[in-house]
């Protein structure tokens, strides 16, 4: 059975969209979560694993919430664990836009590429690595909480095509979100119609790229 590790944020995790800034994250139900969506979706028996954590960036140290939320700190931590492995998703960048970071898309951007230099490079003298899909996230929009993102819905712009830069120079897959839902109310996270969109979005391309490797690896 093909394992699938689904590597983001609180997106990825199931966060819905906050009524206001000071609210108790919750989960959404995981059948309403996008990787169990796109699960059930792709037509053949897969192992997913969520590795969603909330307020995961690519690559910077979170000084109020801890190094743990960077990235690079655990993927090849992440990978490892659950190997083996088949594709690995990742779909991170909206924490790099917080206020904190100041980042633009091209340098959250940058920090994917980071992600997938560690993850080739892990696998540098393996007969076989799995293949990569690069998600875009969802585009913050102005509702975006400004004392924890400022104008990251400015900052975001061009990031799809940034992402998409790195996808070809690097080898890997990639998708827009931005493609079938958009951001909740609060301008940071997918509501469940928008979890529902990106799983279903994704599952034809997850099952080509899925039996694509396997082709690569009879």
């Amino acid at each position: 059975m093909p394992t699938v590790v689904c590597f983001g944020d609180s997106i990825t995790w199931g966060c819905p969209p906050y009524k206001n800034s000071a609210s108790v994250p919750v989960r959404m139900p995981k059948e309403s979560r996008w990787p169990q969506v796109m699960a059930a979706e792709v037509g053949m028996d897969i192992d997913v694993i969520e590795d969603g954590l909330s307020a995961r960036t690519t690559v910077f140290d979170d000084p109020v919430e801890g190094e743990h939320k960077n990235g690079s700190r655990l993927i090849v931590a992440s990978i490892e664990t659950h190997a083996p492995l088949d594709l690995l998703i990742i779909m991170l960048g909206t924490n790099d836009f917080k206020d904190q970071f100041r980042a633009s898309a091209f340098t959250s951007a940058r920090g994917v590429l980071t992600l997938v230099q560690l993850v080739h490079g892990y696998y540098a003298l393996a007969d076989h690595r799995p293949e990569i899909l690069i998600v875009t996230p969802p585009s913050l929009t102005r509702e975006a909480e400004p004392a924890f993102y400022g104008n990251g819905w400015e900052r975001c712009r061009g990031h799809a095509d940034y992402l998409q830069q790195i996808a070809d120079r690097t080898g890997c897959f990639h998708f827009d979100c931005n493609s079938v839902a958009s951001v909740g109310t609060d301008g940071i996270h997918l509501d469940v119609e928008g979890q529902r969109a990106l799983g279903r979005a994704l599952a034809p391309k997850v099952a080509s790229i899925l039996k694509m490797s396997g082709s690569r690896t009879r």
